[in-house]
């Protein structure tokens, strides 16, 4: 049994190694972590977003690879970083409750040296006795007082690591959340968000659209040109994305060269225009090498559009969404497609 599991390794380590060249992709520790996780069969998950990300004709590049690894696999530089600051934070707290802890303690044997002092006040029975009192009583003061200096000087460091702390747990949070190509929101945030949403929804009877928008051509593009061009392709889309869809709206790198916009309050006329707003900007903006001299041409975009129904869940919102992208891309691409059954009103 323990051969057969080997051997099974053995193909699925080769499996692995085989995609990454197929895709042209170095065998990074991310990469090769999700292709093994897929041909060893231990992710059913994984593997079924592998193979519609294949279907569409993704480009997996190292984004992918992250955004699979931290989505399906669980681990990735924020992840780690994350679980590396809460252990930090556990030890800052833990120091701070120990000061507190400490002069809670101190403040306590300074209350039981006033009791006694006021004890022994009531026996004093000379001068002499009595300045002697006096100046025990103030250099238990001046003793308190020095740890309360102490203390305040303690928590102040421990607030400024807390403050630090707190910088850095927003950084982390920042770059789970976000796409490192595009620098928008990635999948995470976006299912995230689409959830909350459609609750939200639910609740208030407003409207939720759905942009789907995916590149056309963009692996010939970036086979032709290189993954740094396409790269620069990918932000720009995201650009006019976020530039089209302001806050509360949420426009996200879906996978690969796939985008999706979520438009809370938004009907499917309006998002119909917002969509066709986006798609004519980018086919009139055309894509120049500066440095090479270089017209690339313009890059088209196909998008698909759909408007949440009472009772729906987000995946099948995302899939009728995701259906008419498909048929925006079968018509001839460079174009918005809403879902069946959509009626405009009459004007």
């Amino acid at each position: 049994m323990a051969e057969d599991y080997l051997l099974h390794l053995q193909k699925a380590a080769e499996a692995a190694l085989a995609s990454l060249r197929r895709h042209r992709v170095l065998p990074t520790t991310v990469a090769y972590a999700v292709w093994l996780a897929h041909h060893a069969g231990q992710n059913p998950a994984l593997s079924r977003a592998i193979a519609s990300l294949e279907a569409r004709g993704a480009v997996f590049d190292e984004a992918l690879h992250f955004e699979l690894a931290e989505r399906y696999l669980g681990f990735g530089a924020a992840t780690e970083r994350a679980q590396a600051l809460t252990v930090k934070a556990e030890r800052v707290l833990s120091r701070l409750s120990q000061h507190i802890g400490d002069f809670r303690a101190d403040a306590a044997s300074f209350g039981a040296s006033l009791n006694d002092a006021a004890g022994a006040i009531a026996a004093v029975v000379s001068p002499a006795e009595l300045v002697e009192l006096v100046r025990e009583l103030r250099r238990t003061t001046d003793a308190m007082r020095e740890r309360a200096y102490e203390l305040e000087r303690q928590l102040a460091e421990r607030d400024a690591e807390l403050l630090s702390l707190r910088t850095d747990l927003a950084r982390v949070v920042e770059a789970v959340n976000t796409d490192p190509v595009t620098g928008i929101a990635n999948r995470r945030l976006f299912e995230r968000t689409l959830e909350q949403l459609v609750a939200a929804a639910a609740e208030n009877e407003k409207p939720l659209s759905l942009l789907m928008i995916d590149i056309d051509h963009f692996k010939k593009f970036n086979d032709a040109h290189g993954h740094p061009v396409g790269d620069r392709v990918l932000r720009l889309v995201a650009g006019k994305l976020a530039e089209r869809t302001p806050a509360p709206c949420l426009a996200a790198r879906y996978g690969g060269e796939e985008f999706g916009v979520l438009l809370p309050g938004i009907d499917t006329s309006k998002a119909l225009e917002i969509a066709e707003t986006i798609r004519n900007e980018m086919a009139t903006h055309e894509i120049v090498l500066k440095t090479e001299g270089k017209r690339l041409g313009a890059i088209t975009l196909s998008i698909g559009v759909a408007t949440l129904r009472p009772g729906e869940t987000a995946e099948t919102f995302v899939a009728r969404a995701d259906e008419a992208l498909y048929r925006a891309k079968r018509n001839g691409r460079n174009r918005v497609e809403v879902e069946e059954g959509f009626a405009p009103l009459p004007v």
